[in-house]
This record gives structure tokens, C-alpha cells and sequence, in this order.
């Protein structure tokens, strides 16, 4: 919505009766028969203003939103039928036809037919500009192609058919997407697809094959093409909006993209997102071309509520900007079980305040009938991860909770039971849940808006009552085009005094402009960025680091020190360390000596990390990684590396459990956790030294202490996967230790059977119960390099434990 737009809306607002009669349908208030006439006249008004000058795009949002509504309150679809079939809605066409909502003549269902018929797909019906764009797009013989598309309108379906069109023997295809569960998602969708190509989620499992798909992070692609020299044909960039900002994985992103086009300058890229304004914001070189595809319009108008500290509820009107009060509410857990329906999302930012929150809720609500099924949930969380897992108890009143810091597997399969079973009804989550995950939800409570700007609380939102769940055949679900956005304040939850308006005024456009914080990016430009002025002179300076990086990287090294300074920059240990060329310098020195030492095969693994990249070295700037400079917590890493990960879950949970309780009958309570749940200062490495990361295990109870075990064994894990693991494959590459060595500390065995199946993603634990249990023999991969079983593996699959079986069915 424009500036001139806006004004525009709101000016309408203030004429009589419109202004009356906006504020009823807005807040679903009985219409009297004249009031029902003027207000649809007035939509029609609308989508004429906007069929005489088609940037008024606003007004046909409004004109939508107006007959949606009429037709939601008072069953009359006449309207909403006639809308969506001029304005190529086909979707709600097809269900107000298959759902008997108006009378319908039988040669106008015919024709109706026919030309719904040219927008059907193998599972759904798309809206004309879906449709519209994406044959373009395919049809597009542009290197570099956007689609940009409200969430759910179809981008899945994009992949596959640009796959098959530009599909030849040797085609390497690489689909980048940001995190881990959005990266199984893809696989299975990918796999199931029925695509004759090998597909790869590890770099490691690229074999020197003609052809592929690649399912990978930036990370991962990068690592791909640095160390093979592999270059992609056809790349697509999932959630492209991500290159745009100021962090790290951005910068990754970017270089991906620029290495890939040295590599291959023909390579096709397409660039898939529901929340770029201008796709040239997302290049990388001022010679680019990005051809865009874009669904204009969105078939969903969220309805909008606050509620506000004090009680006092609101209905929020983007159109013309306005609060209409509704009611009031006396506490926050009165309003959300008042407004719940059968799937409701909860956000809150903070895993503390998640964990906190499913707690409290919990209390609020009732126990459940327990079914065979839950009753089957909750014995396997029981077995598998602890009989105090927090999660036990709250099922039993409907409720999970998500968020980054439990362990991957446990999270995908609370996704997985949200998404199967009715009677979960509420799932409390952070920003876990903001890319691509699929799952039911009809309901949204957002508690914090911290981090959340325009464009990630549009993501948000787009969660709610995905089009496969509206459009179910033999369902009238068309209420849920109006999907339900509830802005809840509180100080226990947000902050003193919350007051999260001026967050829901930034809805009142869909387009927001694009804020190019990544200086590797053509568009970067620092002077329009909004950085404090206290912070300026440091960001400056960091932005400039990074562009010398990038153009360094670009460069063939002219020497061994270049060569290791490219390297470190490449695989991240460089943002570890507050001065690089000191470290290149030491670094390459004590490399050199170690040939000559005799001492250095007989130390383990964590002491040659220690001994090359944090003795005596004073600008290690990272707290976490620092730490490996104590004995003890070298200790406990090889015992977490070379132990841990062949247990199960549970033994490790127990395990640490029973360390937590060591060290508090040691006197050793204090523990560090980081920042997220910290809740004391204690050392003198940490950034700032008063920065709150420890926590006093004295002061927990026994079930606090074993969710905090489940805790504290992801931030382990990720600890290792993303900062320790850099660390032994540079000591590999560099031939400073052996084959066997890093296969030991990587994947947890020398064998290469085992090694084979870690890179296609199964754990090592995971593979040691199967070992075990005398299943290897059974599993195979297929002529395309793709993990298989025998039909005597079904019969095991069959039976073991739900929990065990899902673990399996990721990858079989």
C-alpha cells in the first residue's frame, strides 16, 4: 500500500455512513439490508478504481476483503463467487461450487468446468496469476529468474517442474534452503517426487556423479564446490529474502552464489520468496538480470486483534487504520482460551519463555481424553527422551512447545505429532517455526514482537491456514481465508508497559521495501542504514572487513599464507578470532613445525586443537570457543565427541543429568549455558565479562535439571556441528591428522559402511541401534546412489516404537 493509497483509504473512512458501517463489518456487528447494499456498492467502486488503473492494487485488496467478509458473515458466497471468478480466485470458485453455496445453472457449471479445468494441477487448483506466472516463469529462457509468492502458493511445485524442464543426463541441481528441518522437508518432497537422480543432503556424499540434487545448506553447497570444484547447473535459493541481511549465513549466501557463477557462468539460479520488494536488491554484480515472476495478490486477508495490558481487546482494520475496541478480557490466559480454535500457534521469542509459557497454559486447561494414540506419545517420549521431559506432562492437556535448543529429531517429531493428532491443539514456538514448515495451524498468538519487523511478521502470519487446509476437498473451510492474528501484550512475556500497535501498523502495507544490510550485495548502502550512533564507526568498519574478504576470496592465492588465509575466511574460523592476519601468522608457523614434533600423534583430538589454535594465542574472541582452553572443558568435549554420540538420546540425557548432579555434590554448581539460558556472570572470557551464561545447578529441581540436561546436550551438539567440526576438517585437509582420525571424531567409526549411511544423514547412534539389532544387511542404495531397504526391513520398521520408526522414515 502506497503512501498516496493510504491516505487515500483513510480519507475514505472519514465519510458518513462508510465509516459506520466499516467499523460493523469489521467486527462482525449485525448490517442492516441497506447497509449490506451500500458497502458491496462500495467494494465495486473499488475494484473499478482498480480496473481502470491497475498499481491501485490496494483497493482491489480492499474491494477482496469486503466481499470476503460480507460472505463469511452472512453465507451469502453470490459475491464472493462472482469476485474470485472475474478475478481468477479458482480455488474458491471450485469450493463454493463443490460445497452447494449458491444455486448454480447446469450450463454455467459446465463452463465453470472447463475453465477451471486448465488450472488444476495433480493436488490443487491454482489462482489465475499462480498460474499465470508460474508458465512464464518455465517458459522464461532468462538465466536468473524470481518467483515471489505469498507462503503456500505453490513454490514446491516450482522446483520440481523447473527440475524436469531443464533436465538432462548430466544436470547438477542445487537447492539451498536455511535450516535443517526445512532441508528433511525438501528431501522428502524431492524424493517422493520420483525424480531418477541421486539425491545428497551431506557435501560428503557426492561421489563424483554426472548428475545429482543437492539438498543442501549455504554452508554445505559451499564446501561442496570448494572442495570438488562440483559447479551447480540450476540452483535455487529457498527464502532468498534471507541474502539480504546483516549476518554471517547471508554473507555465505552471496559467495555461493558468486563462486558458483565463476565456476559455471551460464548456471540457471532461481530465486524463490514471498517477501523481496525488488529483485534487484538481491544481486551480487551490477551485470546481473533477474527476470521476476510475481503472484500479486493473496488469497488470505488476516483478521487482526490486540489485546492489550489492562484487558481492553481491539480489532484492527489495515484498510483504513484503525483499532475498533471489542471487549475486554481480565488476564491473558482468559483471552487465548476464549479465542482458541482447533490448531492455535503461540510465538514467543525466547526458548525460556516458551518452556515457561507451555507451563503455565498447561496449568490453565484441562486434561485430556487419552486415546491409544496419545496414550502411545507419551510412553515413547517416556522410553525415549526422559520420563520428566517437560513435554510428558503437557501433552496431556494438548499442548507442545518448539524451539532451537531442543534436539533436532525430538523437535521434527512434536512437528509431526502437532500436525497428526487432533487432539494437540496448542504449539508454543519461536522462530523455529517462520521457514517453510508446513503445519496445521488455524490460530496465531504473537506475545513478542522483539526482532520481528514487516516482512517476518508477514512470514508469520502466512503460517496460518495454508491453502491445502482451506481447500480440503468436501470441506467448507472458506472462513479460513480469514485467518485469525491475535497481538497479545504482557510484562511477563514482552516487556514493561507492552504495546505491540505500532508493530501491527506496519501491516497496513504488504509491500515493504527491501533493507539491503548485506555489504556484499550491489544495492548495500550504509549511509541508509538505521545504526546507532554510538555503534556506526564499528559497523563501518565490520562492513568494510567483510567486502575486503570477499574480494580477497575472489583472487587466486599467491602463496602458502594466503592460501590459509582464504581458508579460514571460507569455512567461518576467521569470525572466531579478533585479528586474522596475526592468526595466519601463527598459524602457519607452528603448521610448519608440526612434522618435526614427535609429541603430536599421541595427543587426542581436543588437545591438537588446543595446542594449534588457542595456546598462548590472546585474540580468540569467541567465549564458547575460548573455553577449550581449560583442561576440563577439553575433557568433557572428547568424552562428548568420541562417547555421547553412539548412545541413544536418553542415555545421554541420563548421563548428563547425573553429571549436573556431580558437580553440585562436588560444589561445582555453576555451569555455563550461554546467553539464552543463562542466568548468572562468572567468567572473565565471557563478551561482555558481566554477560549473564551460567546457571547455578544448586538452585534447580530434579525435573528442571533434566530438561536442562535435554538442552544443554543440543547446544553440544551444535557446538560441535558448527564451531568444533571446522576445527578437525582444517586439520584434515591440512594432512595434520589421519583418514582414521577424522572419520573417528566426524562420523564415529572407521567403517565405511557406517560412514556411507552418517552422510546420508542417519546418526551414528541411530546406525549403531540398527547395527545392533542385525539390519545393516537389509539396506542397500540403488542404482542412483539412494538409500534402499529390503522388504525384510519393512517387517523390522513395523516393530519398533513410534518414535525409533520416524527416525527412520526421515530417510527410508
Amino acid at each position: 500500500m502506497t503512501t498516496e493509497e493510504k491516505r487515500s483509504l483513510t480519507n475514505i473512512n472519514k465519510i458518513d455512513p462508510f465509516t459506520g458501517v466499516m467499523r460493523k463489518l469489521t467486527v462482525n456487528a449485525p448490517l442492516e439490508d441497506r447497509e449490506r447494499d451500500y458497502i458491496l456498492t462500495c467494494a465495486i467502486l473499488f475494484l473499478k478504481h482498480y480496473a481502470a488503473d491497475n498499481r491501485s492494487t490496494s483497493f482491489a485488496e480492499f474491494s477482496y476483503y469486503i466481499i470476503l467478509k460480507y460472505s463469511i458473515q452472512y453465507l451469502d458466497f453470490k459475491p464472493l463467487y462472482d469476485f474470485s471468478a472475474s478475478f481468477g480466485f479458482y480455488p474458491t470458485v471450485r469450493a463454493i461450487i463443490d460445497n452447494r453455496l449458491i444455486e448454480q445453472e447446469k450450463l454455467d457449471d459446465c463452463l465453470v468446468d472447463i475453465e477451471l479445468g486448465r488450472f488444476r494441477t495433480a493436488t490443487y487448483i491454482e489462482t489465475q496469476h499462480q498460474y499465470r506466472e508460474k508458465k512464464n516463469l518455465l517458459a522464461d529462457e532468462m538465466n536468473e529468474l524470481g518467483f515471489i509468492a505469498p507462503t503456500s502458493f505453490g513454490k514446491s511445485s516450482i522446483i520440481v517442474d523447473c527440475i524436469l524442464k531443464f533436465d538432462r543426463p548430466d544436470l547438477k541441481v542445487g537447492i539451498v534452503v536455511p535450516t535443517k528441518s526445512l532441508l528433511m522437508q525438501t528431501y522428502r518432497m524431492i524424493r517422493d517426487a520420483g525424480i531418477n537422480k541421486k539425491i545428497i543432503i551431506h557435501d560428503e556424499m557426492y561421489q563424483q556423479e554426472d548428475a545429482f540434487i543437492a539438498i543442501f545448506t549455504q554452508e554445505r553447497s559451499l564446501r561442496l564446490l570448494n572442495k570438488f570444484q562440483v559447479r551447480f547447473d540450476l540452483l535455487f535459493i529457498d527464502e532468498a529474502h534471507n541474502i539480504l541481511k546483516d549476518d554471517s549465513r547471508s554473507v555465505l549466501l552471496s559467495r555461493l552464489l558468486s563462486k558458483n557463477r565463476s565456476l559455471n557462468p551460464a548456471q540457471r539460479v532461481v530465486y524463490l520468496s514471498p517477501l523481496v520488494d525488488d529483485m534487484s536488491s538481491l544481486k551480487i554484480s551490477a551485470d546481473q538480470e533477474i527476470s521476476v515472476h510475481r503472484v500479486p495478490f493473496n488469497i488470505k486477508e488476516p483478521e487482526i486483534f490486540e489485546y492489550r495490558i489492562g484487558g481492553d481487546i481491539f480489532h484492527y482494520n489495515r484498510f483504513v487504520g484503525q483499532f475498533y475496541p471489542v471487549g475486554s478480557m481480565p488476564d491473558l490466559f482468559g483471552y487465548i482460551l476464549s479465542r482458541a480454535r482447533n490448531k492455535n500457534f503461540i510465538y514467543v521469542n525466547r526458548p525460556v519463555y516458551i518452556e515457561r509459557l507451555a507451563k503455565e497454559l498447561s496449568e490453565h486447561l484441562p486434561a485430556i481424553d487419552l486415546n491409544p494414540k496419545l496414550t502411545e506419545l507419551i510412553a515413547v517420549l517416556k522410553q525415549e527422551v526422559h520420563e520428566r521431559f517437560y513435554a510428558v506432562d503437557y501433552i496431556k492437556h494438548g499442548v507442545i512447545y518448539l524451539h532451537g535448543k531442543l534436539p533436532d529429531l525430538v523437535k521434527e517429531y512434536l512437528e509431526s505429532k502437532f500436525r497428526d493428532l487432533p487432539e494437540i491443539t496448542y504449539i508454543i514456538a519461536n522462530s523455529v517455526i517462520l521457514e517453510g514448515m508446513n503445519l496445521p495451524i488455524d490460530n496465531l498468538y504473537i506475545l513478542n514482537t522483539y526482532g520481528l519487523y514487516e516482512k517476518d511478521l508477514t512470514n508469520l502470519i502466512g503460517r496460518v491456514n495454508r491453502l491445502n487446509m482451506i481447500f480440503t476437498p468436501g470441506e467448507n473451510n472458506l472462513d479460513k481465508l480469514l485467518p485469525p492474528v491475535h497481538f497479545v501484550n504482557s510484562q511477563e512475556y514482552n516487556r514493561q508497559g507492552s504495546n505491540m500497535a505500532n508493530k501491527i501498523e506496519l501491516l497496513r502495507s504488504r509491500a515493504f521495501k527491501d533493507l539491503i544490510e548485506n555489504p556484499t550485495l550491489v544495492g548495500f548502502d550504509f549511509d541508509k542504514l538505521d545504526v546507532p550512533a554510538i555503534q556506526k564507526d564499528r559497523k563501518k568498519q565490520e562492513y568494510e572487513q567483510v567486502q575486503q574478504n570477499e574480494q580477497f576470496l575472489t583472487r587466486p592465492p599467491a602463496n602458502e599464507k594466503e592460501r590459509l588465509k582464504q581458508y579460514l575466511i571460507e569455512t567461518g574460523i576467521s569470525t572466531l578470532y579478533s585479528d586474522l592476519d596475526l592468526l595466519v601468522e601463527v598459524l602457519s608457523e607452528r603448521m610448519n613445525a608440526i612434522p618435526l614434533r614427535e609429541d603430536w600423534r599421541a595427543l587426542d583430538m581436543l588437545s591438537k586443537i588446543y595446542d594449534l589454535f588457542l595456546r598462548d594465542i590472546m585474540i580468540v574472541s569467541d567465549f564458547e570457543f575460548k573455553r577449550l582452553a581449560l583442561p576440563e572443558a577439553r575433557n568433557y568435549y572428547e568424552f562428548h565427541i568420541t562417547v555421547n554420540q553412539h548412545r541413544a538420546l536418553k542415555q545421554n540425557i541420563i548421563y548428563q543429568h547425573d553429571y549436573f548432579k556431580k558437580r553440585i555434590e562436588q560444589n561445582r554448581p555453576s555451569f555455563y549455558f550461554g546467553p539464552t539460558y543463562g542466568e548468572s556472570a562468572r567468567n572473565k572470557y565471557a563478551q561482555p565479562p558481566e554477560a549473564e551464561t551460567y546457571i547455578d545447578l544448586s538452585t534447580k529441581t530434579e525435573t528442571e535439571l533434566v530438561n536442562l540436561a535435554i538442552v544443554k546436550l543440543k547446544m553440544e551438539d551444535d557446538f560441535v556441528s558448527f564451531k568444533l567440526n571446522k576445527f578437525i576438517v582444517m586439520l584434515y585437509d591440512f594432512e595434520l591428522i589421519t583418514q582414521d582420525e577424522y572419520n573417528m571424531y566426524i562420523y564415529g567409526t572407521a567403517d565405511q559402511t557406517r560412514i556411507d549411511l552418517t552422510k546420508i544423514g542417519l546418526s551414528v547412534s541411530l546406525i549403531s541401534r540398527l547395527a545392533a539389532d542385525g539390519q545393516l544387511q537389509y539396506l542397500y542404495f540403488d542404482s542412483y546412489n539412494n538409500l534402499r531397504a529390503r522388504p525384510e526391513f519393512d517387517q523390522y520398521k513395523a516393530s519398533v516404537n513410534d518414535f525409533y520408526r520416524y527416525e527412520i522414515e526421515r530417510f527410508l
